[in-house]
């Protein structure tokens, strides 16, 4: 039978449920909550007792598999601790945690608030500098482990169990060499000798050193297997008791978690150690909106839309010899992270451990019928505004011309600002209808073959006035014999504009913008545009935002002016056209914008017809009726 707990053991293990519950308290409220003081206060008072009492004024905690030790003395099972507790442990790889007399109710807040941080929060951070920062000292969390209780006490040390017979500080004489020890030998030499040698000629050899009588040797013998055998059947019935218990409480618990999730979703995908999709039933599919035929092979985070919100663990298949990291991959739009998120809550027991979920989840189909509400109002809107600013630009215009050479510098001032600002206002709108119409699924390229030196060249010519002005270099690089390109020429050069619109805002004055046209990478069919300029770059967190709509980053000295539609605009349209658009940046080192349009393959009708094609006929046979 296990040994009862003592009221020490069982003060031990109070404090670290107390931790246990204070941390579950913070998931839901902020440190200086009532809710989560008491807690700490509860905690401290424990502590507090615990402490005054051990020698030191120190309480050393670790977890060894299943035994919680206290001072290395083992205080319970890992299995009564809250699960937040066995995380801090393995989030931090700590081998101890040690509370010093005088540890404070701030100090344990302090340590509380590091065990709670979410596990994207709590990469990279020492969590030992974490508390030295915050100046706790009553805290301490170290590699250093303890050893468990039970060690024999060394040998000539009055270890000895016998009166003057032991291996103790006045050991009695030397016993005599028997069957099976070389002669003068001592008992621990012969157990030295005997070391590596099975534990029934072990328990034989020491018995022939007792007795020289075959009978009496048997006896022992027998005694002594059967106490082993007694001593080993309890220590594995005790183990598998405890092994059982285990398994199923894991059991249960894996039970609980499917019951909860089989009962709140009906769709199931299975995916293979790499995340590719296996298997789906049907409410998956339409959740997904395609087939298993669709969908099977590819990567579950891939084939997610712009509505859902996938998590899967990093860790699809279990390993059997290390802890996992517990770290989730989520893909979502953040729009959609965001609200899904803050529509679910997870229900958990005092100690941490889940046992439900409460959702309040939008409707998909008003979710995306909203998003249809929304581009539609906005195409409207943009398209009633086109009228009344064509007609102010078109009664801007005869104004101007009416009375050139007859206004005031004040009043010519003023009408330049007019009708620049009648300009500035049809970009927005044209760029807000263009991106309307790629939202909606509505726009549509014309692709055809093109010079892409034409194309360039265009787009140099069109930003040549805006460089000037603000006095920047404007370079042209065409790398020679470039391919025909398969581009839509208004969308390409469209493209190119607003790269170098974006470019010409944020260079500085003496500046340099390069332009330029090359073949892409080796082997690939297609060629690459760039825009690079030397304004102050962009930082590696921002650079894919700044291809959402309506986002600008600051950089540089100050804030400039746009939409913030260009670069997504670009994007798409580089998208429709079978390319790629992205950025290289750093801080300091200016910024290359580059895109991609493939190369115009002919299609074999067009072919066919070049081949046969006549060659045309001179001039003067033309005139005097030559057919061939």
């Amino acid at each position: 039978m296990p040994e009862p707990i003592s009221d020490s053991d069982r003060l031990c293990l109070e404090v670290l449920k107390t931790l246990g519950k204070t941390l579950s308290q913070m998931n839901l409220y902020s440190p200086g909550h009532p809710a989560v003081r008491a807690m700490l206060a509860e905690a401290i008072r424990v502590l507090a007792t615990l402490l005054d009492a051990v020698p030191k004024g120190e309480l050393a905690y670790s977890i060894d598999n299943d035994k919680v030790i206290a001072n290395g003395r083992i205080v319970g099972a890992a299995g009564d601790l809250p699960s937040s507790i066995h995380n801090t442990f393995s989030r931090f790889k700590l081998s101890s945690i040690t509370f010093l007399r005088g540890v404070s109710e701030d100090e344990l807040s302090v340590f509380c608030q590091l065990a709670a941080l979410r596990p994207d929060a709590a990469k990279g951070i020492d969590p030992a500098g974490y508390l030295s920062e915050r100046g706790v000292a009553g805290i301490r969390l170290n590699e250093a482990l303890y050893a468990k209780v039970g060690e024999l006490p060394g040998e000539g040390e009055g270890g000895g169990t016998g009166e003057g017979t032991g291996t103790g500080e006045g050991g009695g004489p030397e016993e005599p060499a028997q069957a099976g020890s070389e002669p003068g030998e001592t008992l621990s030499a012969a157990v030295e000798k005997m070391r590596e040698e099975p534990l029934e000629r072990t328990i034989e050899a020491l018995a022939r050193r007792v007795t020289q009588d075959p009978a009496e040797t048997g006896r022992i013998f027998e005694a002594v297997m059967r106490r082993v055998r007694s001593e080993l059947e309890q220590k594995v019935s005790e183990a598998t008791r405890e092994l059982k218990r285990q398994t199923t409480l894991l059991s249960n618990e894996q039970a609980r978690t499917q019951a909860v999730l089989s009962n709140i979703a009906e769709g199931v995908v299975v995916v293979d150690d790499a995340g590719r999709v296996l298997m789906m039933n049907s409410a998956a599919e339409e959740i997904y909106g395609a087939s298993l035929a669709e969908l099977a092979g590819k990567p579950l985070a891939e084939v997610s839309k712009e509505e859902h919100l996938t998590a899967l663990s990093k860790e699809h298949a279990l390993p059997d010899d290390k802890p996992i990291s517990g770290e989730v991959a989520i893909a979502a739009k953040d729009e959609t992270a965001r609200t899904l998120r803050a529509s679910s809550a997870i229900v958990q027991t005092e100690s941490g451990k889940p046992v439900g979920m409460v959702s309040t989840l939008s409707d998909a189909a008003k979710f995306r019928e909203m998003q249809k509400m929304q581009r539609e109002f906005v195409a409207h809107v943009t398209h009633e505004l086109r009228s009344p600013l064509t007609a102010i630009r078109a009664a801007l215009e005869i104004l101007d011309g009416s009375f050139a050479g007859r206004l005031q510098s004040d009043e010519a001032r003023i009408m330049a600002n007019a009708l620049k600002n009648t300009d500035r206002l049809e970009d927005l709108v044209n760029s807000i209808l263009d991106f309307s119409k790629i939202e909606s699924g509505q726009m549509t390229v014309y692709p055809k073959p093109c010079n892409p030196e034409a194309l360039v060249q265009e787009a140099h010519d069109s930003m040549k006035p805006w460089v000037m002005k603000k006095g920047i270099q404007l370079e042209l690089s065409v790398h020679p014999s470039l391919p025909t390109v398969n581009a839509d020429p208004k969308r390409t050069v469209q493209i190119l504009i607003n790269l170098l619109s974006n470019a010409i805002k944020f260079t500085p004055k003496e500046g340099r913008i390069r332009i330029a046209a090359a073949p892409a990478a080796e082997g690939a069919k297609f060629v690459q545009f760039s825009v690079t300029d030397s304004g102050p770059g962009i930082a590696k967190e921002d650079q894919q935002k700044i291809f959402q709509k309506f986002v600008q980053i600051a950089a540089g000295e100050r804030h400039v002016g746009g939409t913030g539609l260009g670069l997504a605009i670009a994007k798409a349209f580089a998208h429709l056209q079978q390319g790629q658009l992205w950025v290289e940046s750093e801080i300091g080192h200016g910024a290359a914008f580059l895109f991609t349009v493939p190369h115009y393959v002919p299609k074999p009708d067009e072919l066919e017809a070049a081949k046969v094609k006549p060659k045309p006929l001179p001039w003067w046979k033309r005139l005097l009726g030559y057919k061939r």
